[in-house]
């Protein structure tokens, strides 16, 4: 087995839980690559991923041709996701073709050839992920990497559900149309709040695991980051206290910030109902016992 300072670091849990600032945060080693969300396999019901691109246009791997195929997919900006649309800047083409050359094309292969690739255009030795897979599926990741070091973001879940629904209102939307994107976010973050504390009483005895509860984080960010650092064993560096913030769904997507602030810590008390903030804690109080969350 490889030591800690050379094993994968997967960033894994639900949406709107602090794993782009986690992403950015980790970032910042000289050492590790953290690959942004390759929407590389995703539930049926969740949307399109990768893997459903390549039956569709690469067809069966094992048949000739089908390597010239994958690039071309890879490189075509047709992937969902904001890292196929940059591939050409977030891969290097005849790298990757190298990387898979002689190789046995399969779902495994294809997923480590993007992670080493993307970590040799970074320059960084060392590879890593957001979500790089759906959290469903983390026991087919540690199929894939047995050593790998898995960081598992959480959230106080009513800020998650505040979080999720402000970033798919959108303005001038009836309110009709805004009542059932609510409600769609509402069942969609409750039912990820349900199966990620399931996925935390799974892992949360192995050595390779840690959870990382975005209010931790945020009120106690130095302590926390130092921990985190000696976890998956890099160096501990200032400018991970200043990390880049955007995609915010209070303050409009796309927006750029410096920096941990407090402030989202408790918006989601002037952004939801005293209704539903009662209707999702009556929902998970064993969700919110494995997570270390309480009603408040």
């Amino acid at each position: 087995m490889r030591s800690n300072d050379q094993r994968p670091v997967f960033i894994i849990g639900g949406s709107r839980t602090g794993s782009t600032m986690l992403e950015t945060i980790l970032s910042k080693s000289s050492d590790i690559c953290i690959t942004h969300e390759l929407q590389y396999r995703n539930p049926f019901w969740l949307q399109r991923d990768f893997l459903q691109d390549v039956d569709t246009h690469v067809g069966p791997l094992d048949k000739n041709g089908a390597l010239d195929r994958l690039v071309e997919l890879v490189f075509s900006g047709l992937p969902v996701g904001w890292f196929w649309s940059a591939s050409e800047r977030m891969l290097n083409r005849d790298w990757f073709y190298a990387e898979l050359s002689g190789k046995e094309l399969n779902p495994q292969t294809i997923f480590d050839a993007v992670l080493q690739v993307h970590a040799r255009v970074e320059n960084k030795k060392r590879i890593g992920a957001k979500f790089p897979l759906h959290y469903l599926y983390t026991e087919q990741l540690m199929e894939w990497y047995p050593d790998c070091l898995l960081l598992h973001t959480t959230r106080n879940p009513k800020a998650v559900y505040a979080s999720q629904a402000a970033k798919y209102l959108k303005p001038g939307q009836g309110r009709v149309s805004r009542l059932f994107q609510r409600f769609k976010q509402f069942a969609h973050i409750n039912i990820q709040i349900s199966l990620t504390a399931r996925l935390h009483c799974q892992l949360r005895h192995r050595p390779n695991y840690r959870l990382v509860r975005y209010e931790d984080l945020v009120t106690n960010p130095e302590t926390e980051i130092r921990e985190l650092c000696e976890f998956v064993e890099i160096d501990f560096r200032d400018e991970m206290l200043r990390p880049n913030q955007f995609g915010s769904s209070f303050d409009g997507i796309g927006h750029n910030k410096e920096g941990i602030g407090r402030s989202s810590l408790d918006r989601w008390r002037t952004s939801i109902s005293s209704f539903t903030a009662k209707t999702i804690d009556w929902l998970h109080p064993l969700a919110y016992r494995a997570l270390g969350y309480t009603r408040d």
